[in-house]
């Protein structure tokens, strides 16, 4: 139930732990780092935000933005009209256009490598709809402001600090033990919290459950449909 949060930046956090005498010396890359990790860990859809970008499709692949942390949907332009593009497990998509021949399948599909999107055809655009992190003009990362989730991410970056001075000896167990059970009960609230459907998500859950006659055009509507109320004529 986080999705209608505004955004603070990851400043906020580092202000908060500095006030503590032990993490002064704390540095930004450290506290982005671990703010990061933790998203990921949640890895829950409220935590980022959704972006659009068109890419140029060049010899059977396009480069994926740099920021993307998952996609949500891509889709083929052609002539103002976009086709929707499968997933696909075929083994030697990524090698199409370098001796592989084209597959006989006829629906447009994609895959990932580590650095491009692999399609089945030579040349054109496609448009790609993904998950990124939020990011301020200096691009220090933006977060939700929910107290749950900033003081998830406060402990996190305590416990993972705390781990490194006691390695050094600097602080005792019971203070890094302390700062990880902070850690666990603080990240079981923010999973919880983060991932909780609002009413209006419930609504649109219970209409797909109830359904008695499934959509077998959502995914070529980009799911459009997906979640609205079925409406039965009976003659």
């Amino acid at each position: 139930m986080a999705g209608a949060n505004n955004l603070v930046s990851i400043k906020l956090i580092a202000d908060r732990l500095m006030r503590n005498p032990l993490m002064k010396d704390l540095s930004y890359e450290f506290i982005v780092d671990n703010a990061i990790q933790l998203m990921r860990i949640l890895d829950a859809p409220s935590l980022y935000v959704t972006r659009r970008e068109a890419l140029n499709v060049e010899n059977y692949r396009a480069l994926k933005p740099i920021d993307m942390i998952k996609v949500e949907g891509i889709a083929r332009t052609n002539g103002g009209n976009l086709t929707p593009l499968q997933s696909t497990e075929y083994i030697a998509q990524e090698f199409i256009g370098q001796g592989e021949k084209s597959p006989s399948r006829p629906e447009d599909t994609y895959s990932f490598n580590s650095k491009y999107i692999n399609l089945n055809f030579e040349s054109g655009e496609v448009q790609v709809i993904y998950k990124a992190v939020a990011t301020d003009d200096e691009c220090y990362p933006l977060v939700l402001d929910n107290e749950t989730l900033l003081r998830c991410i406060e402990s996190y970056i305590k416990w993972k600090w705390f781990d490194i001075m006691n390695d050094m000896e600097m602080i005792s167990d019971r203070k890094l033990s302390k700062a990880e059970q902070d850690y666990t009960f603080n990240v079981a609230q923010a999973d919880a919290n983060m991932k909780l459907p609002s009413t209006d998500e419930m609504e649109m859950i219970t209409n797909q459950i109830v359904q008695l006659i499934p959509s077998r055009t959502a995914f070529s509507r980009r799911f459009e449909y997906l979640g609205s109320q079925e409406n039965l004529r009976i003659n």
